[in-house]
Order: structure tokens, then sequence, then C-alpha cells
């Protein structure tokens, strides 16, 4: 499952792949990407996680479902949690008594494929507290939903950010990527 090259912000980053976790079976468990979405159905899932040269990480997911049908639902619950995301974020902060500055976007959307990115003072919980940016990738192909995400920490690198006219790109590795894992749809 490891992506060689491409990887979102790859230059900036200098991503390294670290040893990927094993396939582990997760039937009735629903696992939190972050506080906005999370995956509901899944039978399997697989993590393969990176390193950025700036101390930055990033995870590459992927999830197998019974069924396609049961693969496209978790799609599109993730899909609806992202696109409500900005929301709730801000009312996550205004909890913790933070100042309710998310900001959240779609960036780019391909069939069976999109991309976000929140930038925001995160709430320490599944967030890194403090100032920081994060970036999720979504695609979904047969039985199968890969998810790979990242953060841009303040503390943690000195690289630009990373622009996000470059998502398309990503989007198009990750979908041959998912595409080659899962099979015809």
């Amino acid at each position: 499952m490891t992506v060689r090259s491409g990887l979102a912000a790859d230059t900036a980053e200098s991503w390294t792949a670290q040893t990927a976790g094993p396939v582990r079976e997760v039937t009735g468990h629903d696992i939190a990407l972050d506080e906005c979405a999370s995956v509901h159905g899944a039978a399997t899932w697989q993590q393969q996680p990176y390193l950025s040269s700036g101390g930055n990480p990033a995870l590459l997911e992927i999830y197998t479902f019974a069924t396609s049908a049961a693969a496209d639902a978790a799609y599109q619950q993730i899909d609806s949690g992202m696109s409500s995301c900005e929301a709730t974020s801000r009312a996550l902060q205004s909890s913790k008594h933070l100042t309710a500055d998310a900001v959240s976007q779609q960036t780019v959307a391909a069939p069976d494929a999109v991309a976000f990115e929140r930038t925001w003072t995160g709430a320490e919980g599944i967030s890194a507290a403090g100032k920081q940016t994060n970036h999720l990738y979504l695609a979904a192909h047969g039985t199968c939903v890969l998810v790979l995400h990242f953060d841009e920490l303040a503390s943690g690198s000195s690289a630009a950010p990373y622009d996000v006219h470059q998502d398309p790109n990503v989007l198009s590795l990750l979908t041959n990527l998912l595409a080659s894992q899962a099979g015809p749809r």
C-alpha cells in the first residue's frame, strides 16, 4: 500500500514511509478520522504512516467493506462529516473556550474522490492543540475506501504551506492506487 512518490506536499515535506500496520479486523467499530468524520461499517483497516523531514505526520488508511454499497455509504458519511467540519470544529473550539477560528473547505472533487482542508487552532483530543492546517483526501472504489490525512503543525515544519492546487494530482494518485488495490468496481 506504500505510495513511493506523489504523496501530497512530497517536495516540501520529504515524506518517509514508516512500518505499515497489520490489516486489522474492525467489524462493529467506528474509527474516528478527526473531530468531523469517522468510518462506519468497515470489515478491515490498515494504516501506512509517513513522517516528514520537518516532523509532520501523514497517514494513509485503507478500509474494506463487505459490499460496494457499504463502502459507498461509508464514503458518503465521511464526505458529509467533512462538508460540515467548519461548524463542528467551531463548536468544539467554543466548548473548549478557544476562539472559534476554524475554516474548512472542500479543495477538489472527482468521481468517487474528494479533498478537504481545515485551518484552525486545534482543540486537544483527536487533533493536536495549537495552530494547524489539516488535509484529508477520500477515495472509494469497489469494496474499499482510502483516506489520506496529514497535518501541518505550526511548530512542526519550516517548509512553506502546502499548496492545495496540487490536490487534483493527489486525488488522481490515490484513486489509481485504490483501483490497483481494490480490483474492478
